[in-house]
C-alpha cells in the first residue's frame, strides 16, 4: 500500500497496471484507486520495505505515460495535485537555461 489517492491529486480513474516505481523497478497499481491509498502488485518481491520512496511520475515515469493510463492529460494531473503532498522541483537542463 502507498499513502496517496485521490484526496492528494492521484488520477481515481488511473487503470489496473498504472505503473509506478519503487527502489527504480515499475510495479503495476492493483484494484483502485481510494481517497487516500492505492495498492501496487510486487508480487514475490522481498527487497521493498516500509518507508521505501515511490515515485508517481518523474525521472524514468513520464507523466504523459501515467495521463495515458488515467484517460486524461497530463496537464489536468499537474493541476489536480493538491496541497497535501509533498512536491519536489528539479531543473530541467535544455537550450534556455544556457542563457548568456
Amino acid at each position: 500500500m502507498i499513502a496517496i489517492g485521490y484526496g492528494d491529486g492521484y488520477p481515481r480513474n488511473a487503470e489496473n497496471g498504472t505503473p509506478i516505481l519503487v527502489n527504480g523497478v515499475k510495479y503495476p497499481l492493483s484494484g483502485r484507486v481510494s481517497m487516500d491509498m492505492i495498492s501496487i502488485d510486487i508480487g514475490n518481491e522481498k527487497t521493498i520495505n516500509v518507508g521505501d520512496e515511490a515515485i508517481l511520475w518523474g525521472e524514468n515515469l513520464p507523466l504523459e505515460t501515467i495521463a495515458d493510463y488515467a484517460k486524461t492529460v497530463p496537464y489536468e494531473l499537474l493541476c489536480g495535485v493538491t496541497g497535501r503532498v509533498e512536491k519536489r522541483f528539479s531543473r530541467v537542463k535544455n537550450e534556455f537555461n544556457n542563457r548568456s
